[in-house]
């Protein structure tokens, strides 16, 4: 299969028989598959892994059908001419997959973004939360660092608490729409 849309024919034609993987229930992966087959409007069966790496293998050896891994664990692959990237989980195009299209291109308005954050016990005084906050964006702005994070995929945000907390919030309201409607629950 070559792009999205013979992904979501495939799927529509076989309804209930397609497989993806992800690293487990209610991981990152696992959701932003999940919210994939709930904006496609298609009927694919999940197959939970115990971590990502094993998921991509079976992914490579064809025991599952699609898989919806971060950009820094599956990009050498991809290089290597290993995996096929179908499409990209961010409304744009990755700089680092520029001939790869955002799945945003075939279904309008989808993006599934996974983040890493720097979370404080509730209670942390703000003096502190601001200093690590303030020391975090300084060295998100190195060089040496930002080609690291670019050479993984990866875009460094270095948003403020306040937008970082919001943001939060917004992407939980998302995440409880995809998940009461495919039904998700863990076992």
């Amino acid at each position: 299969m070559r792009s999205v849309k013979e992904l979501i024919a495939l799927a529509k034609a076989k309804p209930g028989t397609i497989t993806f993987g992800s690293a487990g229930i209610g991981t990152q992966t696992h959701l932003a598959a999940e919210n994939f087959v709930f904006t496609a409007g298609i009927n694919a069966v999940h197959v939970p892994y115990k971590g990502e790496g094993p998921a991509l293998v079976d992914l490579m050896a064809g025991q599952i059908i699609f898989l919806t891994p971060n950009l820094s664990a599956a990009i050498g692959y991809v290089q290597q001419g290993r995996l096929r990237a179908l499409g990209v989980t961010s409304k744009q195009r990755s700089p680092q997959l520029k001939d790869v299209p955002a799945i945003a291109e075939t279904l309008p308005g989808f993006e599934n973004l996974g983040w890493f954050g720097l979370m404080a016990p509730t209670g942390t005084p703000a003096a502190v939360i601001d200093k690590v906050y303030r020391d975090t964006a300084k060295a998100l702005e190195a060089a040496d660092l930002k080609k690291r994070f670019d050479d993984l995929g990866m875009a460094p945000v270095g948003n403020a608490p306040a937008d970082f907390a919001k943001a939060i919030r917004e992407e939980s309201a998302r995440w409880a729409k995809v998940i009461k409607a495919r039904k998700l629950e863990i076992n």
